[in-house]
């Protein structure tokens, strides 16, 4: 997921969001009325949040929008049994994989480049921007696969939700792994202490 500059620019992405035209030229709605994207901004904008996200997807091959569902259904404490998340998994990969990802490496590639400032920071604010759009249009497909009521949350299912996901991809679960899993729990539960977090996930 691409990082705002700050939270108050990662607030006016949900506040003014653009209209998209999805594949079959229908309207994709605006991001405000997703309250699964809602949601996930203000999780992603907490302290360690955004760092253990970011190392799960880069060293993991872990999806950040289905990690914050994973604990999105579990504010809505609704468990998410392995064949749904791996229905998830499967509506989004096309476009995780042909749109999502190449857009975050031509951003990554282009921030290395220092020449031509002006023009690449430009350019690179574009491409912020068209990455971010493309992650709300990836949420919506999540919230729209799997429409959740709302019910009580639960810290438990939360985790229990993300340890599926993790044991889905065959990601081992070490000392590093937990711990930026707990992260992500803390940002969805900022109540929660950190060593509950990581107690909740072993």
């Amino acid at each position: 997921m691409a990082t705002p500059k700050s939270k108050r620019e990662a607030a006016q992405t949900v506040v003014e969001p653009r209209e998209t035209e999805s594949g079959d030229g229908k309207r994709a709605g605006r991001a405000e009325e997703n309250p699964f994207w809602v949601f996930s901004l203000a999780v992603y904008g907490r302290d360690g949040t955004a760092p253990a996200c970011l190392a799960l997807q880069d060293s993991k091959g872990l999806d950040v929008n289905l990690l914050l569902f994973c604990c999105w259904a579990g504010a809505a404490g609704r468990p998410l049994k392995p064949a749904e998340l791996e229905d998830l998994i499967a509506a989004v990969k096309p476009w995780r994989t042909e749109i999502i990802e190449p857009l975050r490496s031509l951003r990554r590639m282009l921030g290395m480049h220092g020449a031509f400032e002006g023009a690449s920071d430009t350019l690179l604010n574009q491409l912020k921007s068209a990455e971010l759009e493309s992650e709300a249009v990836q949420q919506r497909m999540l919230h729209e696969c799997l429409p959740l009521e709302p019910g009580e949350a639960s810290v438990k299912i939360a985790a229990e939700n993300l340890k599926t996901y993790v044991k889905l991809l065959s990601v081992d679960c070490d000392s590093a792994v937990t711990a930026d899993l707990a992260a992500v729990l803390r940002g969805a539960f900022p109540s929660l202490a950190p060593l509950e977090a990581v107690w909740t996930l072993v």
